[in-house]
């Protein structure tokens, strides 16, 4: 009966989208337990806690997580900006230097 309902639980997630904990209780009553074995499967990769990720594949091998996403999912608001120093590089205002660092201003 378990394996069924994880089955179906996985037929509500889509590659390359961040979950909360919260979003895979509406589809599960053991959501602790089906996450983690979600996590121990490889279906799920858990990036902190009560926040999940169902990797995307490419010919490359797995997609990070869309950096907007996260974020949005994480603060659970879109009233955020994300930036980098990289962005002064476009304006020709900093310097050749590239930064491996984003910014998230938010309220």
């Amino acid at each position: 009966m378990t394996l069924k309902r994880l089955e179906q639980l996985k037929g509500y997630l889509h590659p390359g989208r961040v979950y909360r904990r919260a979003e895979l209780a509406q589809w599960s009553k053991s959501v602790d337990r089906h996450a983690r074995e979600l996590v121990d499967q490889g279906v799920l990769q858990k990036l902190q806690n009560g926040l999940y990720y169902y990797p995307k594949h490419s010919a490359f091998g797995q997609v990070p997580a869309d950096e907007r996403e996260l974020v949005r999912r994480f603060l659970k608001e879109d009233d955020f900006l994300l930036t980098s120093p990289n962005a002064y590089n476009t304006l020709g205002l900093g310097t050749t230097q590239l930064y491996n660092t984003l910014l998230s201003h938010n309220s």
